[in-house]
């Protein structure tokens, strides 16, 4: 069929600050500067991004545009409005959130997520190209049918990182602590509670630690119960919520915190894992779904969540200066696979043997 000359992009919901939406935005610029016209669609857009992405009902196909990429990670009315189109898709799938961490929250997002998981079954047979951003991603895929897959890693654009730091935050940052940090948004999945109970045992060994947690308040229940958790084991003044903040705060938590903290239970790719590497925070990491797979032979992980002993390896990481600098030679080495030159060039070969085909 040849290079078409127009490839956009869907997606579910574009939100500013959000992993896929980032992704969607490199990808963009990447296929602009290789001579497509390419724009991104979305189902949701946040007024954050509302100049950067159009609605999806201004999309109409164009003459010679037999693909369009659509990223897929919840159930959503997109997947029906592209079966209803004559496209072929390029799948990039960035794994659906298993609905029992919605069961006790809200009803509709075990829906969504069973509908998600349902979606990514049914697309198999549109799909031209199926690109996950994990081996673990690629999994999904593979036991949903799909026989030709390949890892598409989010990148990490060096330019979105290399800023100066936030002076009146590093300051604040610097004058309490040791900090204990972990950047998502607040969801059941990403257990932030878990973080809490962590900071508790902590607590014995340094009283004066605290837990920054960066992200959106995306699931109002939950940050609540977290909130609640912290008060009840007398930490509210060492947990902090900061709610989304800008690229350069972002950039200031996590080079002057001590420590990256996940005790997440499921993760499709974890990008503050490579931002963690890429600034120079060590990582300890709960080693669940997509985690072992982007941290490689490198930071702490972790199997089982025994508190106590947590609290113990957390002040070794933090106070060994020689362990913490080898950490951070090795994270710093396994980043370079996550770099935008690396992973634009799988990107454009993976294009290329699709048209060539």
């Amino acid at each position: 069929m040849g290079k078409p000359k127009t490839l956009h992009q869907f997606l579910t919901g574009a939100t500013q600050g959000d992993a896929i939406t980032d992704h969607a935005f490199v990808i963009r610029r990447w296929l602009r500067e290789m001579g497509f016209d390419s724009d991104i669609y979305a189902l949701h857009i946040h007024p954050g991004v509302k100049n950067e992405v159009r609605p999806m009902a201004a999309y109409h196909p164009g003459k010679r545009e037999p693909w369009v990429i659509y990223h897929h990670s919840v159930g959503s009315e997109v997947v029906e409005y592209l079966q209803s189109q004559a496209l072929r898709l390029i799948l990039i799938h960035h794994n659906v959130t298993p609905p029992q961490f919605f069961a006790r929250i809200d009803p509709a997002w075990v829906e969504r997520a069973r509908q998600g998981e349902r979606q990514l079954t049914i697309l198999r047979t549109q799909t031209d190209l199926a690109l996950a951003d994990s081996e673990f991603n690629a999994l999904d895929l593979q036991a949903a049918g799909y026989r030709e897959t390949a890892v598409l890693p989010i990148t990490l654009p060096q330019e979105q990182y290399n800023l100066p730091l936030n002076q009146q935050l590093a300051a604040e940052m610097q004058q309490n602590g040791p900090n204990l940090l972990f950047v998502s948004r607040l969801a059941a999945n990403k257990r932030q509670e878990d973080l809490v109970k962590l900071l508790y045992y902590y607590h014995h060994i340094q009283p004066n630690a605290r837990l920054i947690l960066v992200g959106d308040r995306w699931t109002i229940q939950y940050d609540k119960w977290v909130e609640s958790l912290a008060a009840d084991l007398g930490l509210a003044d060492h947990v902090i919520l900061t709610g989304k903040v800008s690229q350069q705060e972002m950039v200031t938590y996590y080079q002057t915190a001590d420590l990256y903290v996940s005790m997440s239970e499921h993760e499709g790719f974890g990008k503050p894992l490579i931002e963690s590497m890429y600034l120079g925070l060590p990582i300890l990491a709960f080693a669940s779904t997509a985690v072992p797979y982007t941290m490689g032979q490198t930071g702490v992980m972790f199997y089982q969540k025994d508190y106590e002993q947590l609290a113990e390896l957390v002040d070794i990481l933090i106070t060994d200066l020689p362990l913490r600098q080898r950490i951070i030679t090795r994270q710093k080495q396994r980043v370079q696979a996550f770099l935008e030159p690396q992973v634009r060039m799988l990107f454009q070969s993976y294009l290329a043997q699709l048209f060539h085909d």
